[in-house]
C-alpha cells in the first residue's frame, strides 16, 4: 500500500517538456564608444540631473496619470487573472446544483409501450401492472409510471483532474511568465514616458529661448533697416541693399510665431503625457524660464548591465520562458487525462421529501482521457509551440542587439554633441568680446552704428547656434539615459 502511494505521489509530481534555462549572458562590460562617461552604475533618478522642479513634477505627474502607463498596469492585472483562472485547475471543483422539472411523458413514447396493449382498445396504451411483461422487450414491468412527473434535485457535484503529467503545472509557469513580461512591459512604458516628458520639457524651454532670440533679432534687422533706407534716400546703397535687407527681416518675422506655436504644441504634449487636458499647464509653463543644464559628468554602467536593467530585455525573456512553458503543455496533451468524478444530495418526486434520508443519493466515479488520433492536431500543436519558443529567443537576441546598437549609438552621440557643443560656446563667447568691443569702439566714434549692428547679428546668431548645441546635448543625453533603461525601479516602488 505504501508503495502504490509512493507512486502515485511520484506521478503527481512529474512534468513533462523542456525545464526553462535562462539564456546566457556573452556581453563584455566594456563599451565600445569612445566616452569620458564612468561605469559607475547609472543613476535611477536621472531627471533630476537637470536640477529644475517643475521636471521632476510632470514626471511624477507622468508616473501616475498618463494613459498608456494606466493601461499598461490594467493588463498586468489581467494577466494576474488569467493566472488565478489558470491554477484552479489544481484543485477540484465543486458545485451546488438545485433543479427541479417536470415532465409530460407521450403514449407513444418508450415508457408507456413497455406494457401489454388492452384487447379491443387500438391506439390506446394502459399503464402497466406488477408483474406484467413487455410485449416489445419481453422484460417483466414492475412498476407503474404517471404521465406527468415531476423531479426535484438538490446536489453537489465534484471532478477533480488529476495533473499527473504537469500539464496545468506547465500552464501556470507560462501564466507566471507572462506577468512578469506584461510587468516588464509597464517598465519599459514608464521609461518611454519618463523620456518623452523630459524631452517635450526641454523643447518648450528651447523654442521658448529661440523665439526670444529671434525678437532680439527682429530689432537688430529692424534698426539696420532705418538706417539702410537713409543710406539708400542719399544714394550711399542700392536697391539691392534695401531688399536683401527686407528680406531678410520678413523671413524673420516668418520664423517668429511658427516658434511660437511650437512652444504650445509641446504645453499640450506634455499636458498628455501627464494625464491632462492640452491646455492644462499653459499657465505654468508659458512664462518663460532657462533651459535646464546637462552635469558635467555622467555615469552608464557596465555594458553587460544592460540585460537586466533594460525592461525590454526583460519582457522578451520572460515572453521566452512562457513559450518554453507552453512547449510542456503541448506535450502533456499526448498523455491521457484522469479525472476523479462524485456527486451526493437528495433527489425526489415530491418537494416535501426532498430533505429526507430516504431522498439521499450519491454517485463515485472516475474518467482516464487517452488521445488515441486526433488528426495530427496533437502533432501540429507541439511544433507550432516549438516554433513559437524559437521565434521567441530570436526576438529576444534580436532585442538585445538593438539595445546595445541603441545605447551605443546614443553614447557616441551625446559624446561627440559636448565636443562640438564646447566649440560653439568658445565661439560664442568670441563674438561676445567682439560685440563689446565694437559697443566700445562705437561710443568713442571709432566704429558707426552699422557695423556695431553687424557684430551684435553675428552674436545672435552664434546665440541661435550655441542654443542649437546645448539643446541637442539634452536630447542625446534624455536618448542615452532611455536607452540605459533606469528610471523604472523608482516606479516600482510608487506603484
Amino acid at each position: 500500500m505504501k508503495k502504490r502511494l509512493l507512486f502515485l505521489i511520484f506521478l503527481t509530481g512529474c512534468t513533462v517538456g523542456p525545464d526553462y534555462k535562462a539564456p546566457e549572458n556573452t556581453i563584455s562590460n566594456t563599451w565600445t564608444a569612445p566616452t569620458d562617461a564612468t561605469t559607475e552604475p547609472p543613476i535611477t533618478e536621472w531627471w533630476k540631473v537637470f536640477n529644475d522642479p517643475l521636471l521632476d513634477k510632470y514626471i511624477e505627474l507622468a508616473s501616475v496619470n498618463n494613459q498608456d502607463l494606466l493601461t499598461a498596469e490594467a493588463n498586468i492585472l489581467q494577466a494576474r487573472a488569467v493566472r488565478q483562472v489558470t491554477a484552479s485547475s489544481l484543485f477540484p471543483q465543486i458545485i451546488a446544483d438545485v433543479n427541479a422539472t417536470k415532465t409530460y411523458f407521450s403514449k407513444n413514447g418508450p415508457v408507456f409501450a413497455i406494457g401489454p396493449s388492452t384487447a379491443g382498445t387500438e391506439g390506446v396504451t394502459t399503464p402497466a401492472t406488477t408483474g406484467s411483461v413487455s410485449s416489445a422487450t419481453g422484460l417483466p414491468f414492475q412498476v407503474q409510471v404517471p404521465q406527468t412527473q415531476s423531479l426535484y434535485n438538490a446536489l453537489i457535484d465534484v471532478s477533480w483532474e488529476i495533473d499527473l503529467f504537469g500539464k496545468t503545472r506547465r500552464s501556470i509557469q507560462a501564466a507566471d511568465a507572462t506577468i512578469e513580461s506584461t510587468i516588464e512591459q509597464r517598465n519599459d512604458t514608464l521609461v518611454s514616458v519618463m523620456a518623452e516628458v523630459a524631452r517635450n520639457y526641454v523643447e518648450i524651454r528651447t523654442n521658448q529661448k529661440r523665439a526670444q532670440l529671434i525678437e532680439e533679432r527682429i530689432q537688430l534687422l529692424e534698426q539696420e533697416a532705418v538706417i539702410v533706407e537713409k543710406q539708400l534716400e542719399y544714394g550711399y546703397v542700392s536697391d539691392l541693399d534695401w531688399e536683401n535687407i527686407q528680406a531678410t527681416l520678413a523671413t524673420e518675422r516668418a520664423n517668429l510665431p511658427e516658434t511660437i506655436a511650437l512652444v504650445y504644441r509641446g504645453i499640450y504634449t506634455l499636458s498628455v503625457l501627464t494625464g491632462n487636458m492640452p491646455e492644462t499647464l499653459l499657465e505654468e509653463l508659458l512664462p518663460t524660464q532657462p533651459m535646464p543644464k546637462a552635469p558635467e559628468k555622467i555615469a552608464v554602467g557596465l555594458r553587460s548591465d544592460l540585460l537586466r536593467r533594460r525592461p525590454d530585455i526583460r519582457r522578451s525573456e520572460r515572453a521566452l520562458a512562457a513559450a518554453t512553458a507552453n512547449v510542456g503543455v503541448a506535450v502533456a496533451s499526448f498523455f491521457p487525462t484522469i479525472t476523479l468524478l462524485g456527486d451526493g444530495g437528495f433527489q425526489s418526486l415530491s418537494i416535501k421529501n426532498l430533505f429526507t434520508a430516504r431522498s439521499k443519493t450519491w454517485a463515485l466515479g472516475g474518467d482516464i482521457n487517452l488521445p488515441i488520433f486526433q488528426g495530427g492536431s496533437l502533432i501540429g500543436n507541439l511544433k507550432a509551440s516549438r516554433a513559437a519558443t524559437e521565434a521567441a529567443a530570436h526576438v529576444y537576441q534580436q532585442t538585445v542587439l538593438q539595445a546595445l546598437e541603441e545605447t551605443e549609438g546614443a553614447l557616441i552621440s551625446y559624446t561627440k554633441a559636448v565636443a562640438s557643443t564646447d566649440q560653439l560656446h568658445l565661439a560664442t563667447e568670441s563674438r561676445s568680446q567682439f560685440t563689446a568691443i565694437s559697443r566700445e569702439r562705437h561710443e568713442k566714434g571709432l566704429v558707426n552704428l552699422l557695423s556695431l549692428l553687424e557684430s551684435q547679428l553675428l552674436l545672435n546668431q552664434a546665440e541661435q547656434q550655441q542654443l542649437d548645441g546645448d539643446s541637442t546635448v539634452l536630447f542625446d543625453l534624455i536618448l542615452l539615459y532611455k536607452a540605459l533603461g533606469g528610471g523604472w525601479e523608482r516606479g516600482e516602488a510608487m506603484k
